[in-house]
C-alpha cells in the first residue's frame, strides 16, 4: 500500500487566511489531508500567529472539499472542558461528515499551564486526564439520554449532546516514547508521532501494537502510524540563514516551560553551537527533493502508513511541488 502524503500548516507561520490558501494549494497539488497544530502561544515567541483551531476547520472544510483534516496535536484536557470540544467537534463532523480527524497529546504547560489551576501535573497524571476526556467524548457521542460524569478529574451533570456527529471520529494519540505508544494504541487505536524511523521501529512499534491489542475505543478503524516530517527544497544557504534568523529550533523537553520567550531564549543559545550541515539534516534542507527519497523509504519501511510535512521556513510551495514531483511518486 503506498504511503500516504498529508500536509500541516503548523497554524504559527502565516496569518489564518494565508494557511487556508496554502493548504488549497497543498490539496490541489495531491496530498490528502490537511493538519495544524493547536496552541495558545506558540512553541517560539518569533513565531508570529496561533489560529484557534475551530474556526479555522470549518472554513477550511467549507472551501477545500474531499480531503480530511485533523489536529497535530490537540490537548482536550485543560484549555477545553471535553463535553464543549465534543459538542464543537460534532458539528464540524456533522457539516463535513467523515472528514474530520482528531490528534491528540498529554499537553505541555505552554499552552496548557495558564488554565490549569494550580502547580502544572506530572505526565502519569496528564495521561489519565487525557484518557478520560477521551472517554467522556466519546459518551457525549454515543449516548442518546442525558447522562451524569463523576470522574477522578472531570465531574458534570445531566450531559447530552444533541448534534451527533455524522460519522466516527478517527482519534490519533501523539507519541515520543513506549508509554505514549501503547496509551495510543489503547485509547485512541491511532499513532502520530514526529520522530524519526528509528524511534518509530525501535520504540513506538511494539508498544503501539500491544496497546492495539487492548484497544478501548469501538468507534473507528484502528492502526494507522502518522509521521511529520519537516523538509524545505530551495537554496540551501538561504534556507540556513532564515532558519537561524527566525531562531527555528524547537526544544520539545521543555515540556515544564510556559513562556514561549523563554523556549525562544533556549533555542537561540542552542543554535549557536549548530553548525549549518547539522541544521540542513535536522531540518532535511536541500535543492534537491530526491535527496529526501531514502528518508521517506525508510519512514515506510518502519511501518509508517502517513506523512505529514511541514515546512518552517523558504516558500512552502516550492517544497510541496518538489515533494509532489520528486518524491511521492518513489515511495
Amino acid at each position: 500500500m503506498a504511503i500516504e502524503w498529508h500536509y500541516n500548516v503548523a497554524g504559527c507561520f502565516r496569518s489564518p487566511m494565508e494557511d487556508i490558501e496554502l493548504a488549497e494549494y497543498a490539496v490541489d497539488t495531491g496530498f490528502e489531508g490537511v493538519w495544524i497544530g493547536d496552541h495558545f502561544v506558540p512553541w517560539l515567541d518569533n513565531r508570529p500567529y496561533t489560529h484557534h483551531i475551530l474556526p479555522w476547520m470549518g472554513a477550511l472544510m467549507e472551501r477545500v472539499p474531499d480531503v480530511t483534516v485533523g489536529t497535530c496535536v490537540s490537548c482536550p484536557t485543560v484549555r477545553y472542558h471535553p463535553p464543549v470540544l465534543a459538542q464543537a467537534l460534532a458539528t464540524l463532523d456533522n457539516m463535513y461528515p467523515g472528514r474530520l480527524e482528531f490528534g491528540v497529546g498529554t499537553g505541555e504547560a505552554l499552552n496548557e499551564a495558564r488554565f490549569y489551576d494550580g502547580e502544572w501535573p506530572d505526565w502519569g497524571t496528564l495521561a489519565g486526564m487525557l484518557i478520560e476526556a477521551l472517554g467522556l467524548m466519546d459518551k457525549c457521542w454515543e449516548r442518546e439520554e442525558y447522562f451524569s460524569h463523576d470522574g477522578e478529574y472531570y465531574q458534570y451533570d445531566d450531559l447530552k449532546l444533541y448534534t451527533k456527529p455524522d460519522s466516527s471520529i478517527p482519534l490519533s494519540w501523539a507519541a515520543w516514547g513506549p508509554q505514549s505508544a501503547n496509551l495510543a494504541g489503547k485509547y485512541a487505536g491511532n499513532l502520530i508521532t514526529a520522530g524519526d524511523a528509528d524511534l518509530v521501529e525501535n520504540t513506538l512499534n511494539d508498544a503501539f501494537t500491544d496497546g492495539l491489542d487492548d484497544h478501548r475505543r469501538d468507534l473507528t478503524p484502528a492502526g494507522t502510524v502518522s509521521a511529520q516530517l519537516s523538509a524545505h527544497i530551495g537554496d540551501p544557504d538561504e534556507l540556513v540563514a532564515q532558519l537561524r534568523e527566525r531562531g527555528e529550533y524547537t526544544p520539545h523537553e521543555e515540556l515544564d516551560t510556559a513562556d514561549p520567550r523563554e523556549i525562544q531564549d533556549i533555542a537561540n543559545d542552542h543554535l549557536t553551537d549548530v553548525s549549518d550541515e547539522e541544521l540542513k539534516e535536522l531540518n532535511n534542507v536541500t535543492d534537491d527533493a530526491t535527496d529526501l527519497v531514502p528518508t521517506v523509504r525508510r519512514l515506510a519501511e518502519a511501518g509508517v502508513d502517513r506523512i505529514i510535512l511541514v515546512s518552517k521556513v523558504g516558500d512552502p510551495r516550492e517544497t510541496i511541488d518538489a515533494i509532489q514531483a520528486d518524491v511521492m511518486g518513489e515511495i
